[in-house]
Order: structure tokens, then sequence, then C-alpha cells
């Protein structure tokens, strides 16, 4: 059992250091969170970087479609051999899209706990220090409780 403080002690909380690890294990895994995210989101740029060539391919073989008669057919199937090639690529930039939302959320999970943890600590400190305070008024009342006997014994002998 933890022992009582003594009166007129500044409050010192016991488990500082446990507190303490806690907080710096959230700040490492809000900075693995940051790099986490930073991630998927260059992910996600690459995506749509590759969607948006993709697409600006397209549309220039359609166009070759539409202006009429087509001299060299080599060009179309080597521009449509580009765009299976695109495809695939979005393909494999959409796979590792996933894998990095995971990776993400795991470590989103990861500071969520890490979170907690540390908030649980703040939540003990906080009612030991109220318990803290509530004992450091019962010891004051009680001292002024005993002025107040002695001076009215003092009073009445007198």
């Amino acid at each position: 059992m933890a022992k009582k403080p003594q009166p007129g002690k500044k409050f010192k909380y016991g488990l500082h250091s446990v507190l303490k690890v806690r907080e710096i294990k959230e700040k490492k895994e809000q900075e693995k969170f940051a790099d986490e995210q930073h991630k998927y989101l260059t992910e996600k740029e690459k995506e749509e970087l590759i969607e948006r060539n993709k697409r600006t391919k397209e549309d220039e073989l359609r166009g070759v479609f539409k202006r009429g008669p087509i001299s060299d057919f080599s060009k179309v199937l080597r521009r449509r051999a580009h765009i299976d090639v695109l495809k695939d690529d979005l393909s494999a930039q959409v796979e590792r899209v996933i894998e990095a939302s995971k990776l993400l959320e795991e470590q989103r999970a990861r500071l969520v706990s890490a979170m907690k943890d540390k908030k649980i600590m703040e939540k003990h400190k906080e009612r030991k220090l109220e318990e803290y305070d509530k004992m450091m008024q019962e010891l004051e009342m009680k001292f002024m409780d005993e002025i107040a006997t002695q001076r009215y014994k003092k009073d009445k002998k007198g």
C-alpha cells in the first residue's frame, strides 16, 4: 500500500515515470502514424497520376479513331498495348494503396491504444491529486479544530 503523504508536503505523483513513458510512447506512435499517412497519400497520388495518364491515352486513341481512316494500324496496336500496360500498372498501384491503407489503419489502432493508456494514467493522477487535496483539507480542518479547542480551553480557564 502506498504511504500517506506528510502534512505540508507538496503533492508528488508516485507513478510519474510510468506516465512519462506512456507519453513518450504516444508521441512515437503519432510519428509512426504520420509516416504511414504520408506513405498512403503518396501511393494514392501515384494511383491518381496513373489513372489520369491512362484516361489521356484512351482519349488519344479514341481521337485517332474519330479522325477517320487509319493509315498505320501498328501505331494503334502499340497505343492499345501501352494502355494495357497502364491498366496493369493501375491495378498494381491500387493494391499498393490498399496495403498502405491497411498499414495506416493498424497504426491508427496502435495510436489510439497508446492514447488510451496515457489517458488512463492522467485520470489516475487526477484522482490521486483530488485524494491528496481532500486529505490536506481534512488535516487543515483537524488542525483548525485543535487550535479552536485549545483556545476554548484557555479561555475557559482564564
